[in-house]
Formats: C-alpha cells, sequence, structure tokens
C-alpha cells in the first residue's frame, strides 16, 4: 500500500516499508532454499537467512514492546472516526483480537525460526549441502514465510488503521523510532541501514526524512532540558 512519502501525514505507515523489506528479504532467502543442491554451498542462504531473520525477530520484539496502550482504550463513534477516549469498541475488539494473534504467531515464528538455526548448526562445518538439509530447509523456510505473512496482513488489515486514527504524530514518531532504532545495539542504526538495502529510492528518502526528524526531537529535548537548568527557581 502506498502512502504520502513526501509529507509522512501519518508516519506509523512506514511499517509497510518494513513489512516491504521483510517480504524480499523472505523470498530471497525461499528462492536460495529452493535452489539449494546436493553437494553446493549453504553459504549464501545462510547469510540470506540470518539477515532475514534478526530482522523479523527484531521487528517483532519491538512491537509488542512499543504498542501503544491507548489502542485498549478507543471505540469508533456510530459512522464516524474512532476517538482517543471511549470505553468499549471495535478498537478494544481488535486490541484482544491482535494481542491473542499476535502471541500465537510469534510462538511460531520463533519456532520454526530455530528449527531453522538448529539445522544450520548441525551444519556447521560442513562444506555441501545433503538431501536431508535441503529438504528440511525448504519446508521451514515456506512455513516461516507463510506464518511472517500472515502476520503482516493482520497488522496492515487491523492494527494499523487504528494507530493511524487513534495516535498524533509525534507519538506515531515515537513508536516508528522504536521499530528503527535499536539503542542497545552496538550500531543503534543497524536496522535503517538492513532497510536501505532492501528499499528504493524513494522509500530509501522516507527513512532519511524520519531519521532528521529522530535527531531534531532529540536535540530539543537536550535544548528543553539545558533551559529548563537556566531558568531561575
Amino acid at each position: 500500500m502506498a502512502f504520502d512519502v513526501a509529507g509522512l501525514e501519518n508516519p506509523v505507515d512506514v511499517m509497510y516499508l518494513i513489512h516491504r523489506a521483510l517480504r524480499r528479504q523472505a523470498k530471497r532467502a525461499q528462492q536460495l532454499a529452493d535452489g539449494l543442491e546436493t553437494g553446493g554451498s549453504l553459504q549464501p542462504f545462510k547469510l540470506a537467512f540470518n539477515d532475514w531473520a534478526a530482522a523479523l525477530l527484531f521487528h517483532s520484539d519491538r512491537e509488542e514492546a512499543f504498542t501503544p496502550a491507548p489502542l485498549s482504550e478507543t471505540s469508533p463513534e456510530p459512522g464516524g472516526a474512532i476517538p482517543e477516549k471511549a470505553d468499549q469498541g471495535l478498537a478494544d475488539m481488535v486490541k484482544w483480537a491482535m494481542a491473542a494473534n499476535e502471541d500465537q504467531l510469534h510462538r511460531e515464528m520463533l519456532e520454526k525460526l530455530e528449527e531453522v538455526l538448529a539445522v544450520l548448526e548441525d551444519d556447521i562445518g560442513t562444506t555441501s549441502v545433503i538431501t536431508r538439509t535441503k529438504q528440511h530447509l525448504r519446508r521451514q523456510v515456506t512455513e516461516l514465510r507463510i506464518i511472517q505473512e500472515d502476520h503482516l496482513e493482520t497488522e496492515e488489515a487491523l492494527v494499523l488503521p487504528v494507530m493511524r486514527q487513534t495516535m498524533d504524530k509525534t507519538r506515531q514518531l515515537a513508536f516508528v523510532r522504536g521499530l528503527l532504532i535499536d539503542d542497545e545495539a552496538q550500531d543503534p542504526r543497524w536496522v535503517i541501514d538492513w532497510l536501505i538495502g532492501q528499499l528504493d529510492a524513494e522509500d530509501r528518502n522516507t527513512l532519511a526524512l524520519l531519521e532528521g526528524w529522530f535527531q531534531a526531537g532529540t536535540r530539543k529535548h537536550h535544548l528543553g532540558k539545558r533551559q529548563l537548568q537556566s531558568d531561575p527557581v
């Protein structure tokens, strides 16, 4: 789905870019798994799969950690937009359904990732693919790709529309920063760098715009702290 790249009216829509990159990585891993030949090298598949697995795990974990509470405090007005404050309604049901669905999908993704990694670990030190490894990897990558697609489609159909209507731009940017910046990593920008390698020039410009907003927000925060410190009590 396309969105306003230039204006980024809804920064949370950058999740479409992340989803696009995850789908491309999954397709690449699938192609490499399908192309494995007995006696061939596992290395190209390992590199592609590791990139995909790292990005998928980070995205899934951050969504769980950063999903904003207001989603559970909203409901739609009859025939209108979802308001910021309400007791019950569609958004509550979406939140409940997504919590159950995402938890199940998250467990299934972890299981499939672990299965693939176990196969690759068993073959550490081998110089060529054996028939058993080829068959296992093809099946497991196919299953993981299907689970990922279920996860992404559910988000796009149910979660993002609610986020657009219940979160202002400032809160959306904070959420998106959590998806793109890994403050605990040695290289906090590794997710953005990964995305740059998967997306076209227009999408890369969107990421650059978001980074500029993140940096501006950080500077504003520090300037505000200095102002408070200098103000007389």
